[in-house]
């Protein structure tokens, strides 16, 4: 039935990620799905401030302690591969992303509300993540 181990871990994967969606409750797959709409618009309000010719573009937010509702942001790119991200850009809107990020994180679990430091990054192929810093305990 299953032609090459990889098609039986691929099934075995889908499988468990299926089980993962049923096994949600209302309220996470709504904040799922918030956290998905958020991020999509994080990041085209974003690349609408970018130059042609950019690689790598960051918002960075930092708090003066958990929970603050406001504090500094930085947008910056780089243009090239393996260069950080250090030339200026304004987005479509500077405080629209930030204050999405603050209602988003409103919406995460608990254990992930008292960041203090956020770090998006958005790579021209239209990848993108985020990280959170916490306060040391």
């Amino acid at each position: 039935m299953w032609e090459t181990s990889n098609m039986k871990a691929l099934a075995i994967v889908l499988v468990f990620a299926a089980a993962q969606v049923f096994a949600q409750t209302t309220e996470q797959r709504d904040a799922a799905e918030f956290e998905t709409r958020a991020m999509a618009d994080i990041v085209d309000c974003m690349v609408q401030g970018l130059p042609d010719e950019w690689y790598r573009a960051t918002m960075e937010i930092n708090l003066d302690k958990p929970f603050d509702e406001t504090g500094s942001v930085r947008y910056a790119f780089a243009r090239h591969d393996g260069e950080p991200p250090v030339e200026p850009f304004t987005p479509c809107d500077v405080k629209r992303p930030a204050k999405t990020l603050i209602e988003l994180r409103n919406r995460l679990p608990s254990d992930r509300q008292g960041w203090i430091g956020a770090q998006v990054t958005v790579l021209k192929d239209g990848r993108f993540g985020i990280r959170y810093g916490f306060p040391k305990p």
